[in-house]
C-alpha cells in the first residue's frame, strides 16, 4: 500500500513538473517540437501552435510539410537538411533563423535550435529535438537600425558632413567617403596622419586646427571650428570641423569627430553681411527719408534724413507712431492701404500724403511702404521710404496759377481778336463796298492816279482781317464738330478745285489715297489743310524740272498719315525749321507768299487732335506727313 502511495505522489510530481515547465515555455515565448528521422513523424507543442496563432484544437501536425507550406520561400532550404537521404554527416546541432506565416496573416521570425539526440544502432540520426523563440521584436529593431543607418549616411551625404578618426596608439586616421568627397577625392584615397593636415590652407587656419588637436590630445579638450582648406582641385572651401577625444586613464587614446562643407553657407552669411552693411549704409546715408515701422505701427529705427525732414530727434520717432505725424485728412488712405498689407493683399503700395513738422509746417510727400515678411509669409516690419515733394507742390502750384492766368488771358485775347477782327471784316466790308460803288456812280474818279492803289490796299486789309477771323477761332469747341468723313473723296475734290492750276503748270498729281481711310476731323478744315498743301507744292515749284506731286496715306497707331510729297524746290530745315509753322514766316521769294498758309494748316491739324511733320531738302522736294485721328467708333 505504501508502495503504491509512494508511486502516486511520484507520478504527481512528474505531471505537476511538465505543467510547471510548459507553463514556463509558454511565458517564455519558446516552443518545443520532436522529429523522427525514422518515421517522420513530426510532434509540436502547444507553445510552438500559440507562437504562430493557432492550437491543437484548430490545427493538427503531425507532418513536416504541414509546417513547410507556412514558411517564407526564400527560408524553405533551412529545412533541407529534414528530408531524405539522411546521413551520419548530418551535424548534431543546427541553428537558423526563418520566417513562419502566422494565422492573422503576418510574417513571425523564428530563432530555431535543434540537435540530434539520438542514433539507431547502425549509427543514422534518430530524433531530432529542438525548440524555437519568437524573435519578432529583434528582428524589427535590427530592420530599425539599419533603416536608420541608411537614412543617416544618406542625411549626412546630401548635407555634406563626414567623419574621421585618429587613433593615436596606432598612429593611423580614417575618413568617411563624404570626408574624402570635401576634399576633393575620391573613395580609394587613404589619408595619412602626417600629411592629412596640410589640406589645411596655410597660415592662420592649419596652425588653427594644429593648435586645436594638440589642446585636444594634451588636455582632454573638444573643438569645434569653422576653418578653410585647399581642395585636391585647388579649391579653398570653407569647412567645421568637431573633434573629441576619448580618455583612457587620462590619457588620449583617440579622436573621432565630423567634418562639414559649410562653404555655400559662409559665402550666402558673407553675402547677406554684404547686402546687410548696403542697406544699413543706404539707410543711414539716403537722401530721402527712411524708416523701419513695427507690425504696431511704432518707429524701430529712422535714418537723418527723415529726422531732419520733420524735426524730430531720433528719441522722439521711437517714442512714437506715424499716425502722430500724419495729417488728418490724410490718415484714412493710409489706413486703408496698411490694413490691405497686414492682411496679406499687398506687398508693398505707394501713396501721396502729407505730414506734420514739429513746427507745425505741412510737408508734402511720396510715401512707399515695403512689407518685410518671415520665412513662413508672415509680416514682421515695414520698410517706408519718405521723399519730401514739398518744393515740387509748391512750384507745380505756381505753375497751376500761371496756367490760370494764361489761360484768363488767352480767353480774353481770343473775345479780342474775335471783336477786332468783326468790327475790322464790317470796316473792311464798308470800305470794298464804297470803292466798288465809286466805280459805279463815278468812274472818273478810278482814273486817278491814287485810286488803283487805294483799291489794292483796301484789298490787303480785308484778306489780312479774313485772316485773323481765322486763326481766333482755330481752337475753340472742336470735339463737338468732329466727324467721321472719307479721306479719298476730299482729296479727289481738292485736287478737282485747283484743275485749272494743274493744267497751267503741267503739274502731274499721282493720287493713292483709296476709300478705305476714315478720318475723324471737322469738315472745313480737311478742305482748307489739303488744299493749302497742294497749292503749296504746285507755288513752290522748281524751276528745273516738271512738278510732280504725290498723295498718299497709311495707317499708324490710332492715326491716318496723309502725306503730300513734291519735287519742288524743297526748305532748308537747318536754317527755317524751328520757325517752319510760325506767323508771316516765308522762305522763298513768290509774289504770293503770305506767311500764314502753314501756321493756320498747323493750327488748324492740332486743334483736331493731330500733328504735322515735316521732311525736306533743298532742290530735292518736300514731303509733309499730316497725322489725323482715325474714325470714331
Amino acid at each position: 500500500m505504501k508502495k503504491v502511495s509512494s508511486q502516486i505522489i511520484q507520478n504527481n510530481d512528474i505531471v505537476t513538473d511538465s505543467l510547471i515547465q510548459e507553463k514556463l515555455l509558454s511565458l517564455l515565448s519558446i516552443g518545443i517540437w520532436k522529429y523522427n528521422f525514422s518515421t517522420e513523424e513530426l510532434i509540436i507543442d502547444e507553445s510552438l501552435l500559440q507562437i504562430i496563432g493557432y492550437n491543437s484544437l484548430s490545427m493538427e501536425i503531425k507532418h513536416l510539410d504541414t509546417i513547410l507550406d507556412l514558411v517564407h520561400p526564400r527560408e524553405k532550404s533551412n529545412f533541407d537538411f529534414l528530408k531524405p537521404p539522411f546521413t551520419s554527416k548530418l551535424p548534431k546541432n543546427k541553428t537558423f533563423e526563418f520566417r513562419i506565416l502566422h494565422e492573422n496573416k503576418e510574417w513571425v521570425w523564428i530563432e530555431n535550435k535543434c540537435e540530434i539526440v539520438s542514433y539507431t544502432s547502425n549509427n543514422k540520426p534518430e530524433w531530432l529535438v529542438g525548440y524555437v523563440q519568437d524573435i519578432s521584436e529583434k528582428k524589427n529593431k535590427e530592420f530599425l537600425s539599419i533603416k536608420y543607418e541608411e537614412l543617416l549616411n544618406k542625411t549626412n551625404e546630401v548635407a555634406l558632413i563626414g567623419t574621421w578618426e585618429v587613433d593615436l596608439i596606432d598612429n593611423t586616421i580614417s575618413w568617411s567617403n563624404v570626408t574624402k568627397k570635401i576634399h576633393g577625392l575620391g573613395d580609394d584615397y587613404s589619408p595619412v596622419l602626417e600629411t592629412a593636415i596640410n589640406f589645411y590652407k596655410e597660415g592662420t587656419h592649419r596652425n588653427k586646427i594644429n593648435d586645436l588637436f594638440n589642446k585636444c590630445v594634451t588636455e582632454g579638450e573638444p573643438f569645434d571650428e569653422e576653418l578653410m582648406i585647399v581642395t585636391n582641385d585647388n579649391i579653398e572651401k570653407w569647412v567645421r570641423s568637431i573633434g573629441f577625444p576619448v580618455m583612457e586613464k587620462g590619457v588620449c587614446t583617440r579622436v573621432y569627430g565630423v567634418f562639414q562643407d559649410i562653404d555655400e553657407k559662409n559665402k550666402v552669411l558673407k553675402q547677406l553681411s554684404n547686402t546687410e552693411q548696403k542697406f544699413r549704409k543706404t539707410f543711414d546715408f539716403a537722401g530721402l527719408g527712411m524708416a523701419l515701422v513695427g507690425m504696431d505701427t511704432k518707429w524701430l529705427r529712422v535714418n537723418k534724413s527723415l529726422c531732419n525732414m520733420l524735426g524730430y530727434t531720433e528719441e522722439e520717432f521711437l517714442k512714437l507712431k506715424y499716425q502722430d505725424f500724419t495729417h488728418p485728412e490724410d490718415l484714412v488712405d493710409d489706413e486703408v492701404l496698411l490694413k490691405e498689407a497686414l492682411e496679406g493683399n499687398l506687398d508693398d503700395y505707394k501713396i501721396e500724403k502729407r505730414y506734420i513738422h514739429k513746427n507745425g509746417e505741412i510737408i508734402w510727400t511720396n510715401l512707399t511702404v515695403s512689407v518685410v515678411k518671415d520665412d513662413e509669409g508672415k509680416p514682421i516690419h515695414f520698410v517706408t521710404q519718405i521723399n519730401d515733394i514739398s518744393t515740387i507742390k509748391k512750384a507745380n502750384k505756381k505753375v497751376t496759377n500761371l496756367l490760370e492766368i494764361t489761360k484768363d488771358q488767352n480767353n480774353r485775347l481770343l473775345n479780342f481778336a474775335h471783336i477786332v477782327s468783326h468790327n475790322l471784316r464790317s470796316h473792311s466790308g464798308n470800305l470794298q463796298m464804297l470803292l466798288d460803288l465809286m466805280e459805279i456812280d463815278t468812274p472818273e474818279l478810278t482814273q486817278l492816279e491814287t485810286f488803283p492803289l487805294l483799291k489794292d490796299a483796301v484789298g490787303q486789309l480785308d484778306e489780312t482781317v479774313q485772316n485773323l477771323n481765322e486763326v481766333a477761332v482755330l481752337n475753340t469747341k472742336t470735339e463737338l464738330n468732329l466727324e467721321n468723313l472719307d479721306l479719298s473723296s476730299y482729296v479727289t475734290k481738292a485736287i478737282s478745285n485747283i484743275n485749272s492750276v494743274i493744267l497751267d503748270d503741267s503739274v502731274s498729281i499721282i493720287n493713292k489715297v483709296d476709300d478705305s481711310f476714315i478720318v475723324s476731323a471737322i469738315p472745313a478744315y480737311v478742305d482748307s489743310i489739303i488744299l493749302n498743301f497742294l497749292t503749296n507744292a504746285i507755288k513752290y515749284q522748281s524751276a528745273h524740272r516738271y512738278p510732280v506731286v504725290t498723295i498718299n496715306a497709311k495707317r499708324k497707331d490710332k492715326f491716318i498719315v496723309l502725306s503730300v510729297e513734291d519735287n519742288g524746290m524743297g526748305i532748308d530745315l537747318n536754317t527755317h525749321g524751328e520757325k517752319l509753322f510760325g506767323m508771316y514766316k516765308t522762305f522763298h521769294k513768290h509774289k504770293d507768299a503770305r506767311g500764314l498758309g502753314l501756321f493756320i494748316t498747323k493750327n488748324q491739324i492740332e486743334a483736331m487732335g493731330g500733328r504735322v511733320e515735316v521732311l525736306s531738302e533743298v532742290e530735292k522736294g518736300t514731303t509733309f506727313n499730316i497725322y489725323l485721328q482715325n474714325e470714331k467708333n
